[in-house]
């Protein structure tokens, strides 16, 4: 998998309609718990890209600075 496709898509709307507040159905609580799950996977997909970012980044920071020091002495 690609590190660019590690990030997640939440599928997340905008809040700028004007339709007034919404209210949930009390028997709405199942709805309720498949969202959150979803919203999970993407937070946890969100958070492993990010991660990969750091490692790669970091690694060819390191690369750099090595390089870098051995140039200057």
């Amino acid at each position: 998998m690609s590190i660019w496709n590690a990030v997640a898509k939440t599928g997340a709307t905008s809040d700028s309609d004007d339709s007034g507040p919404h209210v949930c159905a009390p028997d709405d609580e199942q709805g309720d718990k498949v969202m959150a799950q979803q919203e999970m996977k993407a937070a946890e997909d969100t958070y492993a890209g990010f991660i990969s970012m750091f490692k790669i980044g970091s690694a060819i920071t390191a690369v750099i600075a090595v390089f870098v020091v051995l140039l200057i002495s």
